[in-house]
């Protein structure tokens, strides 16, 4: 069974569809449909694309499912739980705990402007560490971390406040 889902990052709200099926998932969107085979172990789902493999972080919480992966962190909520996609302008950018861990570094600062790609801040576990980078340009809104904290798997770390899309104000 197909299900309707919004995505959430950088201000941004494209719809799809996710459909679940004994071991493999399909996601629908924009007329294209990825189909993955996956096992789940704990927060973590392992996702296997013919030759490629990728391990991907998940917490759920009252607003929907976060996902993280690649640095980038996404809130997946089913179609029509909280009234339809919020504007641009009220919709930050939610980094959050891909992982528990705790916290080795901070470079974000609450106010700095913010590219693509800058890192906002590492998180060690397992003798492993893990670089959260800014999904897009932006400014930091709040970090909601310090060095040396202890954090669990989609816990709020980082609200951005992406650029305003010169596209849009036109």
């Amino acid at each position: 069974m197909s299900r309707r889902v919004v995505f959430r990052w950088g201000g941004k709200h494209p719809e799809g569809a996710v459909a679940f099926q004994a071991g493999s998932v399909s996601l629908e969107r924009d007329g294209r449909t990825v189909r993955a085979d996956y096992s789940r172990d704990g927060g973590w789902i392992t996702l296997r694309v013919g030759d490629d493999v990728h391990r991907v972080a998940v917490a759920r919480d009252a607003r929907g499912l976060w996902v993280s992966w690649r640095g980038r962190t996404f809130l997946v909520v089913p179609e029509g739980r909280d009234g339809g996609p919020r504007g641009a302008a009220d919709a930050p950018d939610e980094i959050r705990a891909p992982m528990t861990g705790r916290v080795v570094s901070i470079t974000a600062a609450g106010g700095a402007a913010v590219r693509e790609g800058d890192l906002l801040l590492t998180i060690e576990a397992m003798k492993m560490e893990f670089k959260l980078t800014a999904p897009e340009d932006g400014s930091v809104l709040e970090v909601a971390c310090a060095e040396g904290d202890r954090v669990e798997l989609g816990q709020l770390l980082v609200r951005l406040k992406p650029a305003a899309d010169p596209e849009a104000e036109a």
